[in-house]
């Protein structure tokens, strides 16, 4: 009966035999994941959570961190395995010396070593930890090499510095150093490529790597700095010191002790041989110079301050200076003219007052203009004209100025000058001997409103401080400039150049179909071909600013006035004016156009 049922279901009594040997294998395991694949899931969380060197890094690099790591799906880029890579510790290493490129090393956070202990979630935390940290390390690292620790100078520090940090994206940075095979060449690629850069930073390492050498030596006696004269035949107890300082031991004469307050023979010349190497007067006598020499003090030595505040500069120029281009470097009161990397002319100039200073920029000359009018500026106007014609001086008369108002000459003696707007006016000096832009203007449109021109006034040259200008740039020999110029651009030569000075228009503008770079720049520390230093008067205060930001004192920043905010004019000072005699003015002239 069982059997019959069985049959009838369609089953058979195998049912209940062994199963076949073809039966069906189990699933292969699902692959691992690798310990620095599961730290990448952690690096979103630590961005998105905003903890540790997150909370600290800088919104735009943060930014760009969370993007690049979802670009690659939060694959690590600094992690094989449980320990940070290879790549990763050039990385690391490179920044740990930034010192050697006059950054701050303490200024980048670093991850620390990756030690193995605790559970997998907690190893995985801390290697994803150490993977943002050291990224956001490099990106910083990158803004500091380009100039970002002071990111806007004319607003940080003065509104005559208009330079801009030259900084690279983000994205890029992370995108290129990803590419790189060696992140340490590509680190130190990130700072300028300047000749004077390099050479800043060579003796940089060299004046620390003498201070060290100087510091493990004995410590070098020292004389105090101020005291008597010491010369042949001086018993004083700093002729003792001295005998120290030059190691000349003290001889005793025949039955008498030795007297090593004594400045005898052996000492003189000891001290004269000193002086000779010294370039002092070689004349024995120990006075103040050859004082401030043994102790190794000199007050105008370069120190480590100086030249970073210049290589900083350096980080804000412009990569490509030009292949022809002019520079002027106001400290030095010089202007050059580059081709091809090789100065083939130098000038004295002319800069602004300290009160009306020349702004340190680059832009591009467009024109040279033969026999140019002189368009006054609404600060001359203003603040130097304008009080003479309230009560009636003829200050524009003198100094053969004319006066327009919508094109139209205008006499000034029928402006009622307590009411009237002088901005509105334009006053101007035509061409001709006495003019104060000379023979020849280099026009560079800018914002400052400033150029370079002749002069009437050539004995100012002269001068070893040249700050006499409203903030132009006054230069020396201005036509040889304008040969070099037309010549690059025109292929004139300078017999064409004389001619259209002796015969051309007034107010003749010559367009230069290159246009040529101009860098208006302010370097007190230049570095010369062998390699040592030359130093300049730090005249407008820039460098000691540029210290004190990147000591990150900028409350001790002495802010001028923004010199790019509209003129003033306050009528009532002007409002009771009277008309009395003119005024005596004798050589305005002189006093104020002079030193434009």
């Amino acid at each position: 009966m069982m059997r019959a049922r069985l049959v009838a279901l369609g089953l058979t009594t195998f049912v209940f035999a062994a199963p076949p040997s073809f039966a069906v294998q189990p699933s292969a395991p699902e692959p691992l994941i690798s310990l620095d694949q599961e730290a990448g899931h952690s690096i979103r969380q630590i961005l998105e959570a905003g903890t540790g060197a997150v909370a600290r890094s800088n919104t735009e690099d943060l930014a760009a961190l969370t993007a690049f790591y979802a670009a690659r799906e939060d694959r690590p880029l600094w992690i094989e395995g449980n320990q940070l890579s290879l790549k990763a510790r050039a990385a690391i290493a490179e920044i740990s010396r930034a010192a050697d490129w006059g950054l701050v090393p303490s200024a980048f956070t670093l991850p620390a070593a990756i030690t193995e202990g605790g559970s997998d979630a907690e190893l995985r935390t801390r290697l994803a930890e150490a993977e943002v940290t050291l990224s956001l390390a490099v990106l910083q690292y990158a803004r500091h090499a380009r100039g970002g620790r002071i990111s806007h100078p004319a607003k940080e520090l003065s509104s005559y510095l208009d330079r801009k940090p030259q900084l690279k994206d983000p994205t890029s940075v992370l995108e290129e150093i990803a590419a790189a095979s060696e992140a340490d060449a590509y680190l130190r690629d990130l700072h300028p490529k300047h000749p004077q850069f390099a050479k800043l930073r060579a003796a940089l390492m060299k004046m620390r790597g003498s201070a060290e050498e100087a510091g493990n030596e004995d410590k070098q006696v020292r004389l105090p700095a101020r005291g008597p004269a010491l010369s042949l035949g001086t018993r004083h107890a700093d002729v003792a010191l001295l005998r120290q300082r030059l190691e000349v031991p003290a001889q005793a004469n025949e039955g008498e002790p030795e007297t090593d307050d004594l400045f005898d023979k052996a000492l003189q010349d000891a001290v004269k041989a000193f002086q000779r190497e010294a370039g002092l007067s070689a004349d024995g006598i120990v006075g103040r110079a050859t004082r401030t020499a043994l102790n190794g003090d000199d007050p105008t030595s370069v120190t480590e301050a100086s030249i970073i505040a210049n290589m900083e500069q350096w980080r804000w120029m412009p990569e490509d200076l030009g292949r022809f281009h002019i520079a002027v470097n106001l400290p030095e009161y010089t202007i050059r003219v580059v081709r091809d990397g090789e100065v083939i002319h130098s000038e004295r100039v002319i800069t602004g007052k300290t009160s009306k200073q020349t702004p340190v920029f680059s832009d591009e000359m467009s024109t040279v203009v033969f026999h140019p009018f002189w368009g006054v500026p609404d600060s001359i106007k203003v603040n130097e004209l304008l009080p003479s014609l309230a009560r009636g001086g003829n200050a524009l008369e003198k100094n053969n100025l004319r006066l327009q108002y919508k094109g139209r000459d205008v006499d000034p003696a029928t402006i009622d000058w307590s009411q009237a707007d002088i901005r509105r006016f334009h006053v101007y000096q035509p061409p001709g001997r006495g003019n104060v832009l000379g023979q020849v203007k280099f026009m560079f449109p800018n914002r400052h409103q400033v150029y370079m021109h002749d002069t009437p006034t050539q004995n100012l040259f002269n001068s070893t401080q040249r700050t006499y200008s409203h903030g132009c740039v006054r230069v020396r020999n201005p036509l040889r400039l304008a040969e070099l110029v037309l010549a690059e651009d025109k292929d004139w030569d300078a017999g064409k150049v004389q001619g259209v000075v002796r015969s051309g228009p007034q107010n003749n503008h010559v367009n230069l179909t290159q246009k040529v770079p101009v860098h208006m720049t302010y370097f007190t520390v230049v570095a010369k071909e062998d390699g040592t230093l030359q130093s300049f008067p730090d005249v407008y205060g820039h460098e000691k600013r540029i210290r004190l930001a990147l000591e990150g004192r900028f409350d001790q920043i002495a802010r001028h006035r923004d010199h790019l905010a509209p003129v003033a004019y306050d009528r009532s000072r002007y409002a009771a004016a009277k008309k009395p005699a003119p005024e005596p003015i004798t050589d305005l002239f002189s006093a104020i156009f002079g030193g434009f």
